[in-house]
């Protein structure tokens, strides 16, 4: 447990902490203090000492001397306590007894728990002497002190071992609270750690140039404060790239929360981000913390901002611009420090052109623009997708990894995945639960949109005719779709094709498919 760690103002926080000092301080006139593993008070507001009990001890700390004297006995403790474990009652040099328990958490030395300000009934008498001239000497001004000196506490042997009893009491509930405090920090580091492999960029599948390049530009901008954009088609993983966004950035401990847009009203929407005041409309029967406020610190994922309505995008302006916003029946300006993301399947561009959408926010929200590649346009990647989903289903169905025959594969490879990676996922995993009990995934199983989407593939094939030009025809369909796959990478293309390389560069030529000519 570091030093910094421990947190001193909550312990007068503890409701078993302040009744033990209530009943020691009620019983026995002894005030308990804090002290850290320098010697230094800790938890006492404005560097106060502490509220003694009783009037000689109450005249000692008022003074400049006295308060520094009592300062130093505190750091004697302190060090006297370093290299035990035990309690331990001491006397200082002013004659006045010190009982003092240190605190250890997993073998580090932390501070003490003491209590000071009175005497042992077996050596009164000699205290109290020593007391006195400490008085005469010091406070010469207060001889009303001196005839206080029989109103100091004075505990017997009985009353230390419960004195005792009670300050270690005081230290177990420091160790317990500790005890908690590690545990739940365990608990949110693991959990931070799970979530950041969950969603780091290592952990989305794909490594076709469209998904490098995306994974570049993510980690630079992961760790920005800046707003971002993210568009794609409907199950292309806008969400999971917010989520990938967030886990790796300096806000992953704190709070990252999601809203729908196109799932609200206005009313409700305003409701769901600002918060509302009880009152505010019929069902506001208690005050509510909208998504701003509540996700202070962390990062609020926009889903869907393609759908908010114009007065609804003036709000969000604001906020974003000013980082303040009202919650509904309030009139209470709020500021709240979250880092927007936000995502649509929409053109923003073509909606601003026909006033559907503020250009002012189009250019607020596009900061940093993340375009999400269709599956289409990375079809090399259906392969480990295909893979990850078989291994999700056997681990949750706890059934063996089915396997992917290469014609079910080449028919998949063949299709326009309309639907995304989320299509992709469901036919896998409709696949898997029509394979039943065999390990063989066939393409008879594929569903029939599939099938009928790859017999049309290349619609302008001749099936009659001379079959060089249909053959002509269907080669330079596939040529054209594996540059454009690629990247235009002819080696790598080439070898995809099974030809060399100087073979595919003579067909490009043959066909006029360089680059320059279809761009």
């Amino acid at each position: 447990m570091a030093q910094e760690t421990v947190r001193w103002e909550d312990f007068d926080k503890m409701h078993v902490i302040r009744k033990l000092k209530e009943i020691v301080g009620k019983w026995w006139r002894v005030q308990i203090n804090f002290t850290d593993k320098k010697g230094f008070l800790r938890g006492v507001p404005e560097g106060k000492f502490f509220n003694p009990l009783n009037p000689v001890c109450q005249a000692i700390v008022a003074d400049e001397k006295g308060f520094s004297k009592r300062v130093t006995t505190a750091r004697q403790t302190t060090v006297e306590s370093m290299h035990s474990k035990k309690t331990r009652i001491t006397e200082d040099a002013t004659g006045f007894s010190v009982i003092s328990v240190p605190i250890h958490v997993k073998g580090e030395f932390l501070g003490t728990v003491f209590g000071d300000g009175f005497i042992c009934e077996d050596t009164a008498a000699a205290q109290k002497t020593i007391i006195r001239g400490y008085l005469e000497r010091d406070f010469p001004q207060r001889r009303d002190l001196l005839e206080k000196l029989d109103e100091l506490p004075v505990l017997s042997s009985k009353e230390l071992h419960y004195l005792s009893e009670l300050i270690e009491l005081v230290v177990d509930e420091i160790l317990a609270m500790h005890r908690n405090l590690d545990d739940e920090k365990t608990k949110v580091s693991e959990l931070s750690k799970e979530l950041g492999q969950r969603y780091g960029f290592d952990r989305m599948i794909g490594k076709s140039m469209a998904m490098q390049e995306l994974y570049r530009l993510l980690e630079r901008v992961c760790d920005s404060d800046t707003t971002v954009l993210i568009q794609g088609e409907n199950g292309t993983g806008k969400e999971l790239i917010s989520k990938a966004l967030h886990y790796n950035s300096k806000r992953k401990n704190k709070r990252f929360l999601v809203v729908n847009c196109g799932a609200f009203n206005d009313n409700l929407l305003e409701s769901e981000l600002f918060g509302h005041m009880k009152g505010a409309f019929t069902g506001a029967i208690k005050d509510k913390k909208g998504l701003f406020e509540a996700a202070d610190g962390g990062t609020l994922f926009l889903d869907e901002i393609g759908d908010t309505s114009p007065q609804m995008q003036v709000k969000l302006l604001r906020v974003l611009q000013e980082g303040t916003f009202t919650p509904v029946g309030s009139t209470e300006v709020k500021r709240g420090n979250v880092r927007v993301l936000t995502a649509t399947n929409k053109n923003l561009i073509e909606m601003v052109k026909h006033g559907e959408f503020r250009e002012d926010l189009y250019y607020r929200l596009n900061v940093i623009n993340v375009v999400v590649p269709p599956l289409r346009d990375r079809k090399d990647d259906i392969i480990l997708l295909s893979e990850h989903f078989l291994n999700k289903f056997a681990k949750a169905t706890n059934t063996p990894k089915k396997l992917l025959g290469k014609d079910c594969l080449e028919r998949m490879m063949d299709h326009d995945w309309p639907g995304n990676v989320r299509e992709l996922e469901n036919e896998i995993e409709r696949l898997c639960v029509l394979a039943g009990d065999g390990k063989d995934l066939s393409p008879e199983m594929l569903s029939q949109r599939i099938k009928e989407s790859t017999k049309k593939k290349f619609p302008g094939l001749r099936v009659n005719g001379n079959l060089k030009d249909s053959l002509e025809v269907m080669e330079k369909q596939m040529i054209l779709e594996g540059l454009e796959r690629t990247g235009w990478n002819k080696s790598r293309l080439a070898k995809e094709l099974g030809i060399s390389r100087a073979g595919l560069i003579t067909k490009v030529q043959k066909y006029g498919l360089e680059k320059r000519k279809t761009s």
